[in-house]
């Protein structure tokens, strides 16, 4: 965008600022104002002076401000009423939001322009300036107030699906609660902008306050923070995952707030198209809240601490999280995220803390969390307690009961809210448990047909040579130097992989990768097999999951696995009901893929597979093989379409998977574990060579170790920690390949 941005570069502003006792002064305003205008510095400025990335304030509802503006239109507003803060450049939405409302069993009691001054706005902000509406809503008949905020977030999200192609309608805020000011203005000139502001009565008891500075998207007034219940400072590596993922887990949500047929009407509109990271997981976040998921819960399910590699964790709080990732993935990136649902206001850091949180309680009853100190003039005398959040915790606020809940006490509270340790005893088993020999056995492939699978998959002498044989004798990848001269696949004159048609993406700008090394203890392989049950309710049945601490499988772990799947095993459970399917064919590829992806789907629906196992050990002379990776993506994407993909677990015995970037590709696409049997023989051989009876367990370990060691490096180099959030990401830039392949 032209002119839009300076040349430095920072990361947002956010914080929250509260009332212990919850009491609605004007003063809170005025020190909200004050904090977030001194945060300018943390956002781009466009070339006009005055055109900003955005800033904005979420603020609870001023009752009394909002009674006298009722009054001045003759109204008396009731005791159940919500306001929405609405933006559109088109009055003829105003009508269909009113026909939205009414077919919700709302009404609409009055409207008004909200008052703005003009001349705070820059050149960009002014010209896509939208029409700043207030809208007053009430209950249409007796309904209770739990019912009531059921409505608005029903219809709020069907009216925003239903003009999803008008780009400057937007609903900031739509609540009984909270209500939001913001826009792509500069953090000193909000007050000035919205006139309500400056009215003494408009009196708060509590405010998230934010100063964008955009990466991943460009800015837009709807994109200016807070969104309707979070303020994130930061960006979520994992959130093309994170999306996929939510679609995923709609196929087995039912609710107890709404019935079957809105619950339906909402699924499909969770998560808003053309959206930012941040608002993403703002749908989700407030989804859950939606629908009587706990405050807090909520929180760190999709924010957890890091607990994989945390062995003097609590272990009852440990139980927490082990049972929650297992409906859950973790949004992952730096984040610093300040959120409310009007009850409970609170910060939560990321597991690797690279967003400072720092937080001053006052005498005088109040609690300040923001991105850093001196944002507002406190006397050093009036200052209880200042710290700063470290990586993972959260702090937080119970705005009814006047309690300040640190870190330790949230985990008491979570830890203690189910027999969470129980759970997982009698549930959850690894598949390691079962194995006495691990890393012992390979396939039997006799020599010839070795070979000729080595050709077929590309394993060359040169791959052998530089790729293989460095992972088998240190333990991890090759080096080499770095940037890659080789032709582009498209391009190039020599037989290639379809894997080379596909560049890793890395983190930029304000967006760290990290250091899976010094780092390890926030990286996670953990990989769990098993259906992914109802997310809004916790019960025993979310802990039934096969867990394995890689995704990269040896012979020994996919053999319990399989007789977990296996009808005939006394192992045998239904919930990870297995079946094989050959991914070779004789001929015509494309309906050769249709027809396989076609059956699987037909089992998992009628037949009550849970476990697919993709196989291309029988390709030969005569069948080929069909790229595993294209099957992977394609019956990824059609299990979700037919509302099927939360019920499985997709695993690939493969001869495509040599190296960290074709696991990386595999499980980005959508696998939940990769069995490379090609690579594997092709190490005990090199192992056997002089010495057929030589002990294969270490060889087979530094290969694993090696390909999890890349698949870390790959992940962190897009600041992505956890394999959960990495798969299903397809964080790859396809160079080559037609259209078709790519969309289907």
């Amino acid at each position: 965008m032209k002119d839009l941005f300076t040349s430095f570069k920072d990361n947002c502003g956010f914080g929250l600022l509260a009332s212990i006792d919850n009491k609605p002064t004007h003063e809170n305003l005025e020190d909200a104002i004050t904090s977030l205008s001194r945060m300018m510095h943390r956002g781009a400025v466009a070339a006009d002076g005055k055109s900003g990335d955005g800033s904005g304030l979420l603020l609870s509802m001023p009752h009394s401000f909002m009674q006298k503006k009722a009054k001045e239109q003759g109204i008396v507003l009731p005791k159940q009423y919500a306001v929405a803060m609405v933006f559109s450049r088109d009055d003829d939405n105003f009508e269909k939001f009113q026909e939205q409302c009414k077919s919700n069993d709302l009404k609409i009691i009055m409207t008004r322009d909200v008052p703005i001054d003009t001349n705070a706005l820059g050149e960009y902000a002014l010209n896509s300036l939208p029409n700043i509406k207030q809208v007053f809503v009430a209950p249409d008949s007796i309904m209770s107030f739990a019912r009531f905020e059921a409505m608005i977030y029903l219809t709020r999200k069907e009216i925003e699906y239903e003009l999803k192609d008008d780009a400057d309608f937007y609903i900031p805020s739509f609540s009984t609660t909270v209500i939001s000011y913001k826009g792509l203005l500069m953090p000193t000139h909000i007050k000035e902008f919205y006139k309500d502001l400056q009215d003494e009565d408009f009196k708060i008891s509590f405010c998230l306050f934010h100063q964008r500075f955009s990466t991943n998207t460009l800015p837009q007034w709807k994109l200016a923070q807070p969104f309707r219940s979070i303020a994130h400072n930061g960006e979520i590596n994992s959130v093309e995952a994170n999306r996929f993922n939510v679609l995923t887990k709609s196929g087995s949500i039912k609710s107890e707030v709404f019935t079957d047929n809105e619950l339906q009407r909402i699924l499909k509109i969770i998560l808003q198209d053309g959206m930012s990271d941040s608002a993403s997981l703002d749908n989700f976040f407030e989804f859950l809240q939606a629908n009587g998921v706990d405050f807090f819960k909520s929180a760190r399910a999709v924010l957890p601490a890091p607990w994989q590699n945390a062995p003097h964790m609590d272990p009852e709080l440990r139980a927490f999280y082990e049972y929650t990732s297992t409906c859950f993935e973790a949004w992952d990136g730096p984040a610093a995220v300040s959120m409310t649902n009007g009850r409970f206001i609170g910060c939560v850091l990321d597991r690797n803390g690279l967003r400072p949180s720092k937080y001053i309680i006052t005498k005088d009853k109040k609690l300040l969390i923001t991105s850093e100190y001196g944002v507002l003039d406190i006397q050093e005398d009036n200052i209880l307690e200042r710290g700063r959040l470290q990586s993972g915790e959260m702090m937080g606020l119970d705005l009814k009961s006047g309690k300040v809940l640190k870190s330790n006490d949230i985990d008491n509270y979570l830890k203690a809210k189910e027999p969470y340790n129980e759970w997982l005893s009698e549930n959850m088993s690894y598949l390691q448990e079962y194995i006495d020999s691990p890393f012992s056995t390979v396939e039997e492939i006799d020599k010839d047909e070795l070979e000729a699978k080595q050709r077929y998959f590309n394993i060359t002498h040169e791959v052998i040579d530089q790729i293989i044989e460095p992972m088998l004798k240190d333990g991890k990848e090759a080096t080499g130097s770095m940037g890659d001269d080789t032709p582009l696949a498209a391009f190039s004159k020599q037989q290639r992989n379809f894997s080379d048609f596909f560049k890793q993406k890395f983190a930029q700008v304000t967006n760290p990768p990290i250091d899976p090394i010094r780092e390890k203890v926030v990286m996670s392989l953990n990989t769990g097999f098993g259906e992914i049950r109802n997310i809004l309710v916790d019960d025993a049945e979310h802990a039934k999951r096969l867990k394995s601490a890689s995704p990269i499988l040896v012979k020994e772990n996919l053999a319990v696995l399989l007789e977990f799947g296996d009808e005939k095993n006394p192992k045998f459970d239904p919930s990870y009901k297995a079946k094989s399917y050959s991914t070779t064919f004789k001929q015509d590829m494309k309906n050769s893929l249709e027809s396989l992806i076609d059956s699987i789907i037909s089992d998992v629906r009628e037949n009550g597979i849970r476990t697919i196992v993709l196989d291309d050990r029988d390709v030969n002379f005569e069948r080929k093989s069909i790229p595993m990776l294209m099957v992977v993506g394609r019956l990824n994407t059609r299990l979700l379409d037919e509302k099927l993909r939360h019920l499985t677990s997709i695993v690939t015995i493969t001869g495509e998977v040599f190296d960290a970037h074709m696991s990386a590709l595999m499980l980005g696409f959508g696998a939940t574990a990769i069995y490379p049997y090609l690579l594997l023989k092709t190490v005990a051989n090199l192992v056997r060579k002089n010495n057929p009876n030589a002990d294969l367990t270490d060889s087979i370990k530094k290969m694993r170790t090696a390909l999890n060691g890349g698949l870390l490096k790959i992940m962190s180099k897009m600041g992505i920690c956890t394999i959960a959030s990495y798969r299903n990401s397809t964080l790859f830039d396809i160079i080559g390949l037609d259209a078709q392949i790519i969309n289907e």
